[in-house]
């Protein structure tokens, strides 16, 4: 899956961040915990080089709790400070404001006001971790990625907080980077075919989440051990998503299973674990 979108603004939203990091003095990466290295844009490091960063692992409900604990360990490892957090609810906030305090005395000069960054790629909920720092709704916040588009400061006690448009890179050559970064709703979707990305995400359950599978769909283990296309075949038919002559509609039944595991429903699910990525930066 060799996956092109870099529309004009993300272009521009690039050239606004690197005028702007000059004037920041601390940067929060929002990711997504259930894809917590491929939900990082490799173009940010690059970009933010030496200032001090806080990783933020966002939508961590979402997340399988056991391997956020890995990715913890994986990123302290490799000398960051990092954080599971719920953006929806604000879970951890405390805990968050606490570490920000915490690297800003150890990492950055004493003065009236910091300035914070909120970077990430799109849809990886940095608005709603923004507005939960602000204690408002002064972002907008939707489900659509690239939404938030314009250069945004919120004023919080010592902390001025600038929300950045997300960015993703020009080009994502890899296609199980791709295939994450779409399942988790990072790509437009209009940009995808959707019934060979839910087949392929299909298969992937079966092997690494088939309890979790066949209980939410009321499936059998005969019926999980199935290839993807009659396994997404049995799902429509008993979730009701047929046509004309009683036959499913693969379209609707691939629809159905996306949003499932958007919402939460096919339970926490993490589509990567830290042993497959060697500490390198």
């Amino acid at each position: 899956m060799d996956i092109q979108w870099y529309p004009g603004h993300m272009a521009k939203a690039k050239r606004d961040l690197k005028a702007v990091l000059p004037l920041l003095d601390l940067i929060i990466e929002v990711t997504d915990a259930r894809i917590p290295f491929s939900s990082r844009n490799p173009d940010l490091s690059g970009l933010i080089k030496k200032k001090a960063r806080i990783i933020l692992l966002n939508k961590a409900d979402l997340a399988d709790p056991k391997v956020t604990t890995q990715w913890i360990s994986y990123y302290r490892a490799a000398g960051e400070s990092v954080l599971p957090f719920n953006g929806r609810t604000g879970e951890k906030l405390a805990a968050l404001e606490a570490l920000i305090d915490q690297v800003g005395s150890d990492k950055l000069p004493q003065k009236p006001v910091w300035r914070l960054g909120v970077v990430g790629v799109p849809n990886c909920g940095k608005s709603s971790v923004l507005n939960r720092l602000a204690r408002r709704s002064a972002a907008r916040v939707g489900e659509k990625p690239g939404l938030t588009r314009g250069r945004q400061w919120v004023k919080r006690g010592n902390l001025e907080i600038l929300d950045t448009p997300g960015l993703l890179w020009p080009k994502i050559a890899d296609a199980e980077t791709g295939l994450k970064l779409a399942i988790v709703g990072m790509i437009n979707p209009e940009n995808l075919e959707t019934e060979e990305l839910i087949l392929t995400f299909l298969s992937w359950l079966q092997k690494n989440y088939p309890a979790q599978l066949g209980h939410y769909y009321g499936l059998g283990a005969e019926e999980i051990a199935e290839a993807s296309y009659p396994l997404l075949l049995a799902i429509g038919k008993r979730r009701g998503c047929l046509q004309k002559g009683g036959e499913v509609n693969l379209l609707r039944a691939a629809e159905l299973v996306w949003n499932d595991f958007r919402l939460g429903k096919l339970g926490p699910v993490t589509l990567e674990k830290p042993t497959a990525y060697p500490v390198s930066f």
